[in-house]
C-alpha cells in the first residue's frame, strides 16, 4: 500500500507564509487532513489510514461533510461550513469520522488554520478515542523537552497551560479532573496519589470526582460512601475552607469513622485542599494520599493551591454552563411543550421560529418551506365570517403600530381548507439598537375550535331533546317569549300535545320500542306543520307546537285535525302494531293569556279537559278552564305551601288481630288542615300532588312521623306494634328511597320489622327490573311490604311469584258485599286461602259489620280494619284509643 504523504508541487506552491510542513511534523502522531475550499489537498498516513484508503488519491477532493458527522451545532462546523475565515487559536470538538466503507469512529477534531493566496486552508488533527484516550494523548511531553526546566514551577506553568486549553476546548469535566490528578502526580514525583472530591452543597455531602491511580476495590468501597462535613480529612476541609494535613491517619481525630478503608489498602496520610471559586464558594477538594506518613513541604503546598484554582475554574465553567444549559433545556421544553403555539414573524409575513403546537394547530410541516403567512393558510375572517385582508391581519398591525394585540378570536381557513379557531395574542419584538423600530412580532395562540365545537354541541343539548332531536322546554319558552314580543298584534297558538295509550307501549314492549315509537310520533307531528311552525317535547310522551301568523281559528282546527288524522294510523315498531290516540288542548295569544308560562297553563288545561271528553280529540281552551286552571294553580301553591308550614297531619286507623280483638298496628293516613278550613281529605289532593311532583317530599314527611309515632307507642305500652305506611310508585322511582328509610329507622330508633310499605298492583306492572333492585334494597333492610287494595286491578298471581310480598290486603269492594253477595265470598275465601298457602298473611279493610268481622273469622284472615272498630283518629285519639284496647 501507498501511504505517500508528501504534498504535490502544485500544493507547495500554494502555501504561503505558513510553514505548513513543520506543523504536520509537530503533530505526526495523529491522523492529519489538510483541506482548501472544504474538500481534501493533502492527508498523512495515519490520516489515509484513518479513512480506510489505500492512498492519497483515494480520498483527494473529498469534502469534509462527507466523512465528518456532527450531532450538534458547534464552531468547528460553522468554521468549516463557512470556509474563509482565519482561526487566531485552534478549536476542538468531538464528532464521528464516518470510513469509506461506512464505519462510524468517536473521534476529537482539532482546526488549525492559515492563509493560501486569497483562501483559508485549514489542517484537521484527528483522534481516534477509542485508542488514543484525551487524558493519555495530553500527558506530560517528553522529557527532552524540557531539559532545560531547571524548576517544579517552570514544569507546573507548562501543565496549567494544557489544562487550560482543555477548559477552553470545552473536554469533558471528568476528563479534566482525571488529567488534572494525573499530572499533579507526575509534577509532585514523591509517591503521591490524587483524588478529587466534588461537594453537593444542597445534600451537604462529598462525592469521588476522579482518582485515575486508586486501587478499584478501594474506589469501590469510597463510591459507596457519601461523606458529610464530619468525616475524613476532605470534609471538616470543606467546613472550615482550610486545607487539613493528616499526617498519620490511623491517629488523626478528623477521621472518626471509616478510617480503616484508607489505611486496609495502606494509604497513611491524606492531604485536603478545599477547592474554592474567586468568590469563596467552595466546589469540592483535593485529596493527596500517601503510603507513608507525612506532611507536604512549601513548595508542594503551593503547588497543590496553584492546581486547586485551574480545577476551580474547570468546575465552575462546567457548573455555569450546566445551568445555562439547564435553563435553556427549560425554557425550550417548556415552548415546547406548551399546547399554545407560539410564533415568531417577520416583517413581509415570514415565519422566523414557532414552536411544536404552532405547527400541529396549523398544520405546518416545515417552516423552512413555508416561508410567507399567505403559503399556510388561504383566508383569515372573524368571528361575524367577515374576511379580513392581509395587511390588517394581527401581525402587520402590530408590526405597524407597536401596539399589542390581546384576546382576539380569528379564523383561519388552512391549505387544506379546513377551519380553525383561535384566540390571540400578539406583541411587538423591539429592535435593540432602536426601540421604536419593530424587528418581528411574537403571536401566541389557544386553539379554540374543539372548545367551540363542544359549546355548539353543548348548546344544541341545552336547547334540543336527546332523544327526538326537537327543541326542548328551554328553547320553546325562548321562541314563544321571542314570538310574543314580536307579535305585533298577530295572534300566537300554543298547541299541547299528550298521546294516549302510550304507556301500555312501554309496558308490553319495553322502553326501547317507547322511544322508537317517540321518534315516529315526532316525524309525523314535523310533517304536519309548516316551516315557521315550532314543535317542540316537553318530556315523557308530551308535545307542543307554536304556530304564528294565522288568521283565524279555522287554521288551528284544522292543523289539530290533521295531527289526529295522522295520529290515528297505526305505529309499527318491531314488527308489531299499535294504535295511539292524541289528546289536544289549544291556548291563543292574547285571548288566552299574554305570557308563555300562561298559554302553556291554558292549553294544558285544555289537553286534561280533552282526555275528560273521551280522549283522542282537541279542545280550545275556555272560560270553565280558566276557572279549573285558577283552582289547580292555588292548589299547587297552597300543597308548596303547606309542606313548608307543616299544615299536614297524620291519622292513624287502627288493624285487629281477628282472633283476641287486640290492636296489632295501625295505617299511617294524611291529612290537610288548611288555615281557617276543615281538614282536607287525602283523595282531592294526592292525585294532584303525583301530578306535580310533591308526592315525594310528602311521602317522605309521613313516613317519618309514622315511625316516630309508632316507635313511642311500642316504647310506651311495651308490645309488638306494626306501622303501616302508604308508598306511591313515584317513591318508587326514587333511588334513594331505600337509604332514606334505613335513615329514618336509625333517627327514630324503630325496629325494621316493626315498619310495613303499602304499594299498590298498578306498581307491579311498571319497570319490573327496576323495581327488583328496590324490593331487594328493602327487604334486606327487614322491612315488609303489603299489597293494597288486591283484587281491584290487574291481580295476577306471576306477580306474588316474583315479588316478595308479605301480606295482602283485601279491596273494601269484596268485603262490601259479603256475606250476602256469593260472588264476594268466593273470591274473598280463594284470596285468603291463595296467600296462606303462599305464606303470606291476609289483612281486609273496610270492615262494617259483626257479619263481615265473623266471616273473615271463620275464612281464616289474620287482621283487619274499618269503622266496625274504628275510624282513623288523629294521634291523640288514637293513643286513647289504643290505651283502652290493650288494657280491656
Amino acid at each position: 500500500m501507498n501511504y505517500s504523504s508528501k504534498p504535490s508541487n502544485n500544493f507547495t506552491d500554494m502555501i504561503y507564509p505558513a510553514n505548513w510542513q513543520s506543523l504536520l511534523e509537530q503533530y505526526a502522531q495523529d491522523a492529519s487532513l489538510v483541506l482548501i475550499d472544504g474538500v481534501i489537498v493533502h492527508a498523512n498516513r495515519f490520516g489515509i489510514e484513518m479513512l480506510r484508503a489505500k492512498n492519497l488519491n483515494e480520498i483527494t477532493g473529498m469534502r469534509w461533510s462527507s466523512f465528518l458527522q456532527f450531532s450538534h451545532p458547534n464552531q468547528l462546523k460553522t468554521h468549516l461550513q463557512a470556509g474563509a475565515s482565519l482561526l487566531p487559536i485552534a478549536i476542538a470538538e468531538f464528532c464521528q469520522l464516518k470510513t469509506r466503507d461506512a464505519h462510524l469512529i468517536d473521534v476529537e477534531v482539532r482546526l488549525h488554520s492559515f492563509p493560501v493566496h486569497r483562501n483559508t486552508a485549514y489542517v484537521l488533527r484527528i483522534r481516534n478515542l477509542q485508542t488514543q484516550p484525551i487524558a493519555k494523548s495530553l500527558h506530560v511531553r517528553p522529557t527532552r523537552e524540557f531539559a532545560t526546566a531547571n524548576s517544579l514551577s517552570h514544569e507546573a506553568l507548562h501543565h496549567e497551560k494544557e489544562i487550560l486549553e482543555m477548559i477552553a476546548l470545552d473536554n469533558p469535566l471528568t476528563q479534566i479532573l482525571q488529567d488534572v490528578c494525573d499530572r499533579m502526580e507526575r509534577l509532585l514525583d514523591n509517591g503521591s496519589i490524587c483524588a478529587i472530591m466534588l461537594f453537593n452543597e444542597e445534600r451537604k455531602r462529598l462525592k469521588l470526582a476522579a482518582a485515575p491511580s486508586f486501587d478499584t476495590d478501594f474506589l469501590n468501597e469510597v463510591d459507596q460512601l457519601e461523606l458529610n462535613l464530619k468525616q475524613w480529612s476532605c470534609g471538616p476541609a470543606i467546613q472550615s475552607g482550610k486545607i487539613k494535613i493528616v499526617e498519620n491517619i490511623a491517629d488523626s481525630e478528623l477521621w472518626p469513622k471509616h478510617k480503616n478503608t484508607p489505611l486496609k489498602y495502606g494509604y497513611q496520610s491524606c492531604w485536603s485542599v478545599p477547592i474554592k471559586t474567586a468568590f469563596n464558594s467552595l466546589l469540592g477538594t483535593v485529596d493527596i494520599y500517601h503510603r507513608a506518613t507525612r506532611t507536604p513541604s512549601v513548595d508542594e503546598q503551593t503547588l497543590i493551591m496553584d492546581a486547586m484554582h485551574v480545577i476551580a475554574l474547570a468546575i465552575d465553567k462546567k457548573n455555569m454552563e450546566r445551568s445555562l444549559a439547564t435553563s435553556e433545556d427549560r425554557y425550550r421544553s417548556v415552548v415546547n411543550n406548551l399546547t399554545e403555539g407560539i410564533m415568531v414573524i417577520a416583517p413581509g409575513g415570514k415565519i422566523l421560529t414557532c414552536n411544536p403546537s404552532a405547527q400541529r394547530i396549523l398544520k405546518i410541516s416545515s417552516v423552512d418551506t413555508t416561508g410567507r403567512r399567505h403559503r399556510y393558510f388561504s383566508r383569515i375572517f372573524r368571528e361575524d365570517g367577515s374576511e379580513i385582508k392581509i395587511g390588517d391581519d394581527p401581525a402587520s398591525v402590530v408590526l405597524r403600530t407597536g401596539e399589542p394585540i390581546s384576546n382576539l378570536s380569528i379564523g383561519l381557513q388552512l391549505h387544506d381548507q379546513s377551519v380553525v379557531w383561535l384566540l390571540v395574542n400578539a406583541q411587538a419584538i423591539h429592535s435593540s439598537h432602536d426601540h421604536h423600530k419593530n424587528e418581528a412580532v411574537l403571536i401566541s395562540f389557544t386553539d379554540t375550535t374543539e372548545i367551540r365545537e363542544t359549546e355548539r354541541q353543548l348548546q344544541y343539548i341545552a336547547t334540543h331533546d336527546a332523544l327526538t332531536g326537537l327543541p326542548n322546554r328551554h328553547q320553546l319558552q325562548q321562541r314563544l317569549s321571542y314570538a310574543l314580543s314580536h307579535s305585533y298584534n298577530q295572534k300566537v297558538a300554543v298547541i299541547f300535545l299528550d298521546l294516549d295509550r302510550f304507556k301500555n307501549v312501554n309496558d308490553t314492549a319495553g322502553h326501547a320500542a317507547g322511544d322508537g315509537l317517540l321518534c315516529d310520533v315526532a316525524k309525523r307531528l314535523s310533517s304536519c306543520i309548516r316551516a315557521t311552525d315550532m314543535l317542540a317535547r316537553l318530556g315523557g310522551d308530551e308535545f307542543v307546537i307554536v304556530v304564528e301568523e294565522f288568521a283565524t281559528a279555522q287554521h288551528l282546527k284544522e292543523l289539530a285535525e290533521r295531527i289526529l288524522n295522522k295520529m290515528r294510523e297505526p305505529f309499527v315498531i318491531d314488527e308489531n302494531q299499535y294504535h295511539l290516540g292524541t289528546s289536544i288542548g289549544i291556548s291563543v295569544f292574547p285571548h288566552d293569556g299574554t305570557d308563555g308560562p300562561t298559554l302553556l297553563r291554558c292549553a294544558d288545561s285544555a289537553m286534561y279537559l280533552a282526555k275528560e271528553l273521551g280522549r283522542n280529540n282537541y279542545q280550545f281552551f275556555t272560560s270553565e278552564l280558566m276557572i279549573r286552571a285558577q283552582h289547580r294553580y292555588a292548589l299547587e301553591r297552597n300543597l308548596r305551601r303547606a309542606l313548608v308550614e307543616d299544615e299536614f297531619l297524620v291519622y292513624y286507623q287502627a288493624k285487629v288481630n281477628l282472633l283476641t280483638q287486640k290492636i296489632v298496628g295501625a295505617e299511617a293516613l294524611i291529612r290537610w288542615q288548611m288555615e281557617d278550613m276543615n281538614i282536607v281529605a287525602p283523595n282531592e289532593f294526592i292525585p294532584f300532588a303525583e301530578e306535580i311532583g310533591l308526592i315525594v317530599p310528602i311521602g317522605r314527611w309521613v313516613l317519618t312521623q309514622a315511625a316516630r309515632h309508632a316507635q313511642q307507642w311500642r316504647q310506651q305500652y311495651q308490645f309488638d306494634f306494626k306501622i303501616s305506611v302508604n308508598i306511591s310508585p313515584k317513591q318508587f322511582q326514587d333511588p334513594n328511597l331505600p337509604s332514606f328509610i334505613k335513615d329514618v329507622l336509625d333517627e327514630t330508633g324503630l325496629d325494621p320489622n316493626a315498619l310495613q310499605l303499602e304499594i299498590t298492583e298498578g306498581l307491579l306492572m311498571v319497570e319490573a327490573d327496576h323495581l327488583g333492585g328496590v324490593f331487594d334494597a328493602i327487604k334486606q333492610l327487614g322491612v315488609s311490604i303489603s299489597l293494597d287494595d288486591f283484587g281491584t286491578g290487574f291481580s295476577s298471581l306471576s306477580y306474588l311469584q316474583r315479588f316478595p310480598i308479605d301480606n295482602l290486603k283485601i279491596d273494601r269492594s269484596f268485603i262490601r258485599e259479603i256475606p250476602a253477595n256469593q260472588d264476594s265470598v268466593v273470591l274473598t275465601k280463594a284470596i285468603i286461602a291463595m296467600s296462606n298457602a303462599l305464606g303470606m298473611s291476609v289483612t281486609a279493610e273496610g270492615v262494617e259489620s259483626l257479619e263481615q268481622m265473623d266471616f273473615l273469622k271463620e275464612a281464616g284472615c289474620q287482621e283487619m280494619q274499618g269503622f266496625y272498630f274504628s275510624k282513623p283518629l288523629s294521634v291523640e285519639a288514637f293513643e286513647a284509643l289504643l290505651q283502652k284496647n290493650l288494657h280491656s
